[in-house]
């Protein structure tokens, strides 16, 4: 059975749709069982048990103590899909190393059809558990690297994004009113970083730079998380933004020679 969407895509075939939106629980909950995937998407639970039924047998999904998880089909996938992407080459070492200097989780970050996804990331000898994980999605209006990307955003863009997005309050210091977005936006194009002051997860502080081509097109993103403890405000608004630009610019330098290389 296909159906008519309304977003440009044209025809869909709705039993992938639905494998697909069984797949996106799973992920979003690591591990759920049947009766749990059903509530979520408000289908019978014998339709759902066909669905994970299929999925398990072709190794997307593995089943655990009666519940679902995601197999590591998933990662073989992701892991050919980032080595096709230039930036994961042209930064990682650059985040290994600014991981090392700063003792703290350091991410490379892009922009993918409305959310930031985490191309790469590595972790510093202060950090014990990473509150992210490569291949991690989040909304851009609450974190640091989300920030950065919007701040690109014509007027007209930006409209049409605060449009079609619901805000979420992962905290009290979340962002939800697009004027004030608006208005943190523009700071953001004047300084070159971007904050996030515990607004995605409570108790971490995250500073994001971007990343652009020799063409000043937004590559990507930059940043470095650390719990409030350890990032007070001298080393919040100062010294890792220091650090971080730094940083980006030497990726920037990379990417400009990359071009070079290309051409030649």
């Amino acid at each position: 059975m296909t159906e008519e969407t309304p977003d440009g895509y044209g025809k869909t075939i709705q039993s992938i749709e639905s494998a697909l939106e069984v797949v996106e629980v799973i992920r979003q909950k690591e591990r759920a069982g049947v009766t749990e995937i059903a509530n979520e998407l408000d289908r019978s639970k014998s339709t759902i048990h066909h669905y994970v039924t299929t999925l398990t047998k072709h190794d997307y999904l593995d089943k655990v103590d009666g519940e679902y998880q995601l197999s590591l089909r998933f990662l073989t996938l992701g892991g050919q899909v980032r080595e096709r992407e230039q930036l994961y080459h042209l930064g990682k070492d650059n985040v290994e190393e600014l991981a090392q200097e700063t003792g703290e989780q350091v991410r490379l970050i892009v922009e993918r059809n409305g959310s930031g996804i985490t191309l790469y990331q590595a972790t510093g000898d202060r950090v014990t558990k990473p509150i992210t994980h490569v291949g991690s999605i989040e909304e851009l209006y609450c974190t640091a690297a989300g920030k950065v990307f919007l701040a690109e955003l014509s007027d007209e863009e930006l409209d049409s994004y605060l449009d079609e997005i619901s805000f979420t309050s992962y905290t009290e210091k979340t962002i939800t009113d697009g004027d004030a977005l608006r208005a943190e936006l523009e700071e953001i194009r004047d300084r070159g970083v971007a904050f996030d002051d515990e607004e995605r997860y409570e108790g971490y502080r995250c500073v994001a730079a971007a990343i652009s081509t020799e063409k000043r097109e937004l590559f990507g993103a930059l940043s470095v998380s650390a719990p409030v403890k350890r990032m007070g405000e001298e080393r919040f608004r100062t010294d890792v933004p220091n650090q971080l630009q730094n940083v980006a610019g030497v990726v920037e330098i990379n990417t400009t020679y990359s071009e070079w290389t290309d051409v030649l």
